[in-house]
């Protein structure tokens, strides 16, 4: 039994010491971890070595906090980071941790200062800046605390000090560490404190033109602002000071603050109203010495245009509307036309007025001048004075005895010398006869009918020219009630264009591309009527517009509507004159080609207007057939033609043609289609779509090179297997928000089978088709077809020429991508191959842009998209130059290892990350070519 016991008893201690050691294996402790570095900073750069002294830790993550802006924070899990810092104060934090979660954490505050080169503006108070003046010739300089903060430089600073000893051109001079430009600001500003009027010279040296320096007073009242401006555009490396310059004045002086700034930011002081006048003198009572029974008063230049297009102060004059509405400037100072006998000034105004401008209380007697104001917003007027007199008050008048309400603005008053312009050449007869029809308003005849307008005869406002230097014309003032505001006249006879060629009219526009339109009714049946639109090229000068009209068997108009600005909302003012006939017989030199035949039908497509069908659908345009206004051509001579006025609500106003069966380019080639356009280079986009299934379409782009004529235009269709579109879409002006008048005929389809892919050019003749294999070069018909945008006409896709030969692309063809002002910038071109390609080669692009430091997107995917299977990101590429062909390598990198494979290319132009939904503000084009894939 004992023995039994003591077996137990040295078991239970066997037990309890395995026990021990067990537990001592399970509650290993690790080394204490310890965060720790310290740093080597070097001064000079602001490059910082750290050194990680911590101990038994695995990991660190490294945090640096700006301390100057808590929202820089730089962070990195280096053992031991280099890291570049600008001047300032940083906190780094330290976070080291071991594979058991411990962690330890070390903080330290470091301070850079990197040295400073003495640059513009210069304080004395940036302590990493060593201020070294050198000086010459007896003067001593150091940097001193502002003994007196008062005046101009009321602030507890550092300053100059400067100590003069007395000897003739003693100074200092700073070399700066960059060089002080001149090219637009040209003055320099300096704080200086002198307690006795002294002169300052600062003179600029060793710079990219000659030496230059100025003088400035200084009035002894301590601090005071001095202003140096300079007549030169070099950049200079040296700033040279001489106070009292060749004087001996000794004694102590103080500098701060120097500065460039704007000469137009020079303050004024003045108090004086005088000549000029530009009503940025702050110090200038204005209120009070401009008066009148205007209201009247200085405000920001709220138009920025034209030629006075700066920020500024300017004179605002509110008519209300009563006859010699007048701003009386009370002069401090009195004008004096001994020599001088012009004032000019500048006058915004939105409607053509006279204005008158006379000086009283002088020692001659009163004097005065008007002058026409053209309403083109700001215009410079000169009144010539006929005087040698002073005088006291000048009065301006806006509209002198009329009774026009409004606001207006005025700004740069100067006096000069006249310029004395030719006279006009008076008129000597006039006829209002239709036989011999001339107005030149040599009276007051004849009598117009004013439809929204307000007609007058005035003097010519511009007669100093070769077109129309007579000296009365017709004024014609719109109400912009509607973009038909007209002007009729009513004969007493019918024209006849058998007996003349047509009417010519002499008209001045303030806006560029004004469309006048010219239409001639029969008086009692207004639906017998022609017309011809013309444009008005250059704003603000005479203009000769020439309307040929066609012969008719017997005269049949009477009634002659003028619209100036036509279908356009504005309150423009207008002048016209030598409203006249012109030409002996045959209203153009020909008659016009009746149409014989018409078909609506898809099979054999041709749209002449033999009658006013078919039917088209107007979608924010007014669709109507008339009368070929432009028939003596040899590309459409044709009798009737569609007329297309667009509203202009957006780039996409279209005219629509639904047809009953289906365009089949198995059997016809393409459409042709003849367009005359008021402008050159014209847009216009023809597309197809199926009814009932608009995502099925095709279009193609062309352009109508010349204005103001007739241009057929081809769209080459590619065959398709079946027929599939019945519907014909037409964008005149496409993407353009315009509201321009075109006109169309013989919409038909022509030749025989083989189609086109939409987009022919280059070395393609039959129609691109999509690429089936790497390389792909562009120079027959195989070619990127398939686009995408938002909306989804946004972008075009064709085969085009070469745009620049030469470098490292002389191929004849190439891959044009054009997208439209208004498009989301995602939109892009894509080709699916028919097999996968290698996703990992590299990918060679040669890239045209007509813009510098463009960005490409590059993406691969499969189509049809597996959904199961991911794509690699995008790829990105910056086009640095401008004009010349480049060539790019993308090679795409994590791919995911679901990717089951990748046949699609695409390329979207000018798309940085993150730009997707941005709309484009303006139209671009890219040209692409030997893609390859190695």
């Amino acid at each position: 039994m004992k023995k039994i016991t003591r077996g137990i008893k040295l078991l239970s201690v066997l037990f309890l010491a395995l026990a021990y050691l067990a537990c001592d294996e399970d509650d290993a402790v690790l080394p204490q971890i310890n965060a720790e570095f310290t740093q080597t900073i070097n001064q000079d750069t602001g490059v910082v070595s750290f050194l990680n002294t911590s101990t038994n830790a695995d990991n660190y993550q490294w945090t640096i906090v700006n301390n100057n802006n808590p929202d820089d924070i730089r962070e990195t899990s280096e053992v031991n980071p280099i890291i570049v810092f600008e001047s300032g104060t940083y906190t780094v934090t330290l976070i080291a941790t071991n594979v058991a979660g411990d962690s330890d954490t070390f903080e330290d505050v470091i301070v850079i200062s990197i040295p400073e080169v003495i640059a513009f503006p210069i304080s004395f108070d940036n302590p990493l800046v060593v201020y070294d003046a050198t000086v010459f010739n007896g003067v001593a300089f150091q940097i001193v605390e502002n003994p007196d903060p008062s005046g101009a430089n009321p602030n507890t600073s550092n300053v100059g000090e400067i100590v003069n000893s007395g000897a003739a051109f003693e100074g200092l001079f700073f070399d700066l560490g960059v060089d002080l430009d001149l090219s637009t600001d040209k003055t320099v500003k300096v704080l200086f404190w002198s307690n006795a009027p002294i002169d300052i010279l600062l003179k600029l040296e060793n710079g990219s033109a000659a030496d230059t320096e100025i003088t400035a007073s200084h009035g002894g009242t301590g601090w005071e602002a001095l202003y140096f401006t300079f007549d030169s555009a070099g950049s200079y490396s040296t700033t040279t000071f001489f106070v009292d310059g060749p004087g001996t004045t000794a004694g102590t002086f103080y500098i701060d603050d120097i500065s460039q700034i704007n000469t137009d930011d020079i303050p004024c002081t003045a108090t004086d109203l005088e000549f000029p006048i530009d009503f940025d003198c702050e110090t200038i009572d204005y209120a009070s010495k401009i008066v009148g029974n205007v209201n009247f008063t200085v405000i920001d230049n709220p138009e920025q245009s034209g030629i006075n297009n700066v920020a500024s102060k300017v004179g605002e004059i509110t008519n209300v509307g009563a006859a010699f509405e007048n701003a009386f400037f009370n002069l401090d100072t009195p004008i004096d036309f001994s020599t001088e006998n012009a004032v000019t000034l500048k006058l915004y105004a939105t409607q053509a007025l006279p204005v008158l401008l006379k000086f009283e209380d002088g020692t001659e007697g009163n004097v005065e001048d008007s002058q026409m104001h053209m309403g083109t917003g700001w215009e410079e007027l000169t009144f010539t004075l006929s005087s040698t007199g002073a005088y006291n008050d000048m009065v301006l008048f806006v509209d002198g005895p009329g009774t026009t309400a409004g606001t207006f603005y005025i700004d740069d008053i100067i006096q000069g010398t006249s310029v004395v312009a030719p006279a006009c050449t008076a008129e000597t007869s006039e006829s209002s006869a239709a036989a011999d029809l001339n107005i030149t308003f040599l009276t007051d005849s004849p009598t117009f009918i004013e439809d929204n307008i307000a007609f007058s005869v005035i003097d010519n406002p511009d007669s100093d020219n070769a077109v129309n230097n007579s000296c009365r014309v017709g004024q014609v003032a719109r109400a912009g009630n509607s973009g038909f505001d007209n002007l009729q006249l009513d004969l007493t006879a019918k024209l006849d264009f058998n007996a003349v060629e047509g009417i010519k009219i002499k008209v001045w526009s303030p806006e560029a591309n004004t469309p006048v339109l010219l239409k001639l009714e029969e008086i009692g049946n207004a639906g017998n009527f022609v017309e011809i639109p013309q444009t008005i090229t250059n704003a603000n000068e005479w203009t000769e517009l020439t309307f040929d009209f066609a012969a008719t068997a017997t005269p049949q108009f009477d009634k002659m509507v003028i619209f100036f600005g036509f279908n356009q909302l504005n309150t423009n003012t207008y002048f016209f004159d030598d409203l006249m006939v012109y030409g002996a017989g045959g209203g153009g030199g020909g008659i016009c080609v009746p149409e014989t035949s018409e078909s609506a039908a898809a099979t054999d497509l041709n749209v002449s207007f033999q009658t006013d069908s078919p039917t088209f659908i107007e979608d924010n345009v007014g669709f109507s057939v008339i009368d070929n206004p432009d028939f003596d051509n040899s590309v459409n001579s044709s009798c009737r033609v569609g007329q297309v006025a667009r509203f202009g609500n957006s780039g996409f106003d279209n005219l629509q043609l639904d047809l009953t069966d289906k365009l089949d380019f198995n059997s016809v080639e393409g459409i042709k289609l003849k367009v005359w356009s008021p402008d050159a280079n014209t847009p216009v986009l023809l597309k197809l779509e199926e009814i009932g299934n608009a995502g099925n379409f095709v279009e193609i782009p062309q352009t109508v090179t010349n204005a103001n004529e007739w241009t057929e235009l081809t769209f080459d269709f590619s065959a398709t297997a079946t027929p599939q579109f019945d519907k014909i879409v037409i964008f005149f002006g496409f993407n353009q928000q315009n509201t321009n008048t075109y006109f169309f005929d013989d919409l038909m389809v022509y030749g025989t089978p083989g189609g086109g892919g939409g987009g022919t050019g280059g070395g393609c003749t039959t129609g691109a088709e999509p690429a089936t294999s790497f390389p792909v070069d562009f120079e027959a018909c195989e070619s990127f077809t398939s686009t995408f945008a938002s909306p989804e006409n946004g972008i075009a896709v064709s085969l085009d020429d070469n745009p620049d030969p030469s470098g490292i692309n002389t191929s004849a063809s190439v891959l044009k991508v054009e997208r439209f002002s208004g498009t989301q910038r995602f939109a892009g071109v894509q080709n699916a191959f028919p097999n996968n390609f290698n996703a990992t080669g590299t990918f060679k692009f040669k890239v045209y842009s007509p813009v510098a430091n463009v960005v490409m997107r590059f993406e691969i995917n499969s189509s049809p998209q597996d959904p199961n299977s991911g794509n690699p990101g995008p790829q990105f590429a910056t086009i640095t130059n401008a004009n010349t062909w480049t060539e790019v390598e993308i090679v795409f990198t994590g791919i995911p290892p679901s990717n089951t494979g990748v046949n699609q290319l695409v390329i979207k132009p000018n798309n940085p990350d993150g730009t997707d939904l941005d709309v484009l503000s303006a139209n671009e084009v890219f040209y692409f070519d030997n893609i390859r894939l190695e």
